[in-house]
């Protein structure tokens, strides 16, 4: 009997995390695995997973105090025949799947994307790192952490280094190359004349990844080069308040006609082709997805040195590292690359080489793979 395998994830949009976990889901359905999806809310992703057949759930996993969620899990668990959980979920979710993996008798694998954050109030804060702290020690198989930063983080909750397996995401370079007909027509869609340089950030719009620190370093650059501000992506989890604070932002500077929102988009690859200058100016990071694909296409990245960043960008050489929350310092890096597009060039062609060497999908996937054999022989 084939193993059948069920995957809590964060929520039913597309985030980097939940890329990740389709492109492990797309391997277990190759292998010839069975596939359920536990998602606390619905959108585009779980959406798309319906598309491909998927069974999809809709328990609320997001906190930790919901522990009949785990009651939940464990009778869908036993429900579908599941023989081993690989959970995607952030605290609360990673926490009920613990518990509803003990209760139904099935290994869990947690997979860490980002640092966990625990509740400011004292009280509920303790009781989360201590319930986390619990489980992870007693309740999972394994964890996978996408960065040794973060595997430094979970190692400072408690939990013993050899429990814990650093594995890279990792992209396909296949559908990577550069289509000009596309080129034009984007420029063409937004208005953006040929010979203005394009600089980008891609990324759900909140305040973690830093958008405001862009919008404010464009005020500066703006003044000294043509170039437009590209940023892509939509306001999850503020309903569009914090889209329309940027917006604003961006009015006040002046800038309506430079920073240009284009909201979800599902040509991620084919925009990529378009910039000239990417840029993560994040508060909190992971290993960010966005990043490898913009480095696959080639292009300099200026991001901050959180969580696995400085992993995959190595200041000087695929691109410049900048304090967090500084728009002085990312309008520093912006002028040089804008300056010395030469340098630019090359440190764009380097990121390129580097993520080839170090990131393919097929490494990423094979060592999931040998985790799950792992696990269900373990068990």
């Amino acid at each position: 009997m084939k193993l059948k395998i069920f995957y809590p994830v964060i929520n039913g949009e597309i985030t980097g995390g939940n890329i990740i976990a389709l492109r492990i889901i797309d391997e277990a359905l190759r292998k010839g695995y069975g596939v359920v999806v536990n998602s606390p809310t619905e959108g585009k992703f779980t959406r798309l997973l319906e598309e491909k057949g998927i069974k999809v759930y809709h328990i609320d996993t997001r906190k930790t105090l919901r522990l009949d969620s785990a009651l939940r899990l464990a009778r869908v668990i036993k429900k579908e025949g599941i023989g081993l959980i690989h959970s995607h979920s952030p605290l609360g979710g990673t926490v009920l799947s613990r518990l509803g993996g003990f209760i139904a008798g099935v290994p869990v694998i947690n997979h860490a994307h980002v640092r966990e954050s625990f509740n400011k109030n004292v009280f509920i804060g303790a009781y989360q790192f201590l319930i986390n702290w619990f489980t992870s020690r007693f309740l999972c198989f394994k964890i996978i952490a996408v960065s040794q930063a973060i595997k430094k983080e979970i190692i400072c909750q408690g939990v013993a280094p050899g429990k814990i397996d650093v594995i890279y995401n990792g992209i396909s370079l296949s559908s990577c190359g550069h289509d000009s007909n596309s080129s034009i027509r984007i420029r063409d869609e937004f208005g953006i004349r040929q010979n203005q340089k394009i600089i980008a950030q891609v990324g759900r719009l909140c305040e973690a990844k830093g958008q405001q620190v862009l919008i404010k370093a464009a005020k500066i650059i703006a003044k000294e080069y043509d170039c437009i501000f590209l940023i892509v992506g939509e306001d999850l989890e503020r309903a569009g308040e914090y889209k329309n604070s940027l917006r604003e932002l961006a009015r006040g500077f002046g800038l309506e006609r430079r920073v240009i929102f284009t909201g979800y988009r599902s040509d991620i690859r084919e925009l990529m082709n378009v910039f000239d200058i990417f840029t993560l100016p994040s508060f909190i990071e992971g290993l960010p997805v966005v990043i490898l694909e913009a480095m696959a296409a080639k292009k300099p990245v200026i991001t901050t040195p959180v969580g696995g960043n400085t992993e995959i960008v190595i200041d000087g050489q695929t691109g410049t590292i900048v304090p967090q929350g500084s728009p002085d310092k990312l309008a520093e890096a912006l002028r040089y690359h804008l300056k010395n597009q030469e340098i630019s060039k090359k440190m764009g062609e380097a990121g390129y080489e580097m993520v080839k060497a170090h990131f393919p999908l097929s490494v990423m996937l094979d060592k999931i793979m040998a985790v799950y054999s792992e696990a269900v022989k373990d068990n």
